[in-house]
């Protein structure tokens, strides 16, 4: 008997047609824990005495218990029942369904974009990106400063004949900040000093505002006495 469905299988007599005579077979029994199902298989396949080939007796073997529900393996412990095997495959299906889906990650559309072309009812082509990117090139100062003197999204935008979102969005993405940081600060200078030299006069405008009270006052008498 060959080593393989040896031990696969325990080959004994079992039995056979109505009159149950015993003739050569095997007895499978499920491998799974616990379970003590076994099921008898007559297999009298002796080819001239010699026996059959390992794995020509294991797949006549295997066909024969797999179209009653079984599942057989290589090994004794591999084999399941139709109980046990149907168990398993539940299980599995379950563990599948039950196994979170990958997230992919889906990068939101660039809203800026969108918006343009909703405003505009066109995208920018290569073109108009090369023209704006040549023009905020020869303009722009640097981060620091921003645009030279008199210069604008604005401006840019009605020199090329371009929508101001195109200008914006080329700008910000290659060259900085409308206005710079030194004219930001330059601005803030000159609002301070425009603010200091107004306190200065704050107490003259308030005498004048006393003295302009002193004569509306003067006049309604005046008026009174005339009428």
């Amino acid at each position: 008997m060959s080593s393989a469905v040896s031990t696969a299988f325990e080959h004994t007599r079992v039995p056979y047609g109505e009159d149950g005579r015993l003739v050569r077979g095997i007895i499978a029994r499920c491998g799974a824990p616990s379970c003590e199902a076994a099921v008898p298989l007559p297999v009298n396949l002796m080819a001239n005495g010699r026996g059959m080939d390992d794995n020509i007796e294991w797949q006549f073997v295997a066909r024969k218990l797999e179209a009653k529900g079984w599942r057989i393996g290589k090994s004794a412990a591999a084999h399941r029942c139709p109980k046990c095997f149907n168990a398993a495959k539940f299980a599995a299906m379950r563990k599948s369904e039950e196994k979170p889906m990958p997230k992919v990650e889906v990068p939101p559309p660039p809203q800026v974009a969108l918006q343009i072309v909703k405003d505009h009812g066109k995208a920018m082509t290569r073109e108009d990106r090369r023209i704006i990117f040549e023009k905020l090139n020869e303009v722009y100062i640097d981060g620091k400063v921003g645009y030279g003197r008199g210069w604008t999204d604005e401006k840019v935008a009605t020199d090329l004949g371009v929508p101001r979102a195109w200008v914006k969005l080329l700008r910000e993405e290659n060259f900085g900040d409308e206005v710079g940081n030194e004219e930001i600060h330059e601005q803030i200078a000159e609002a301070k000093a425009a603010l200091t030299e107004m306190r200065k006069l704050e107490p003259d405008m308030r005498r004048l505002l006393a003295i302009a009270d002193k004569v509306e006052k003067s006049l309604a008498e005046i008026q009174k006495v005339l009428k």
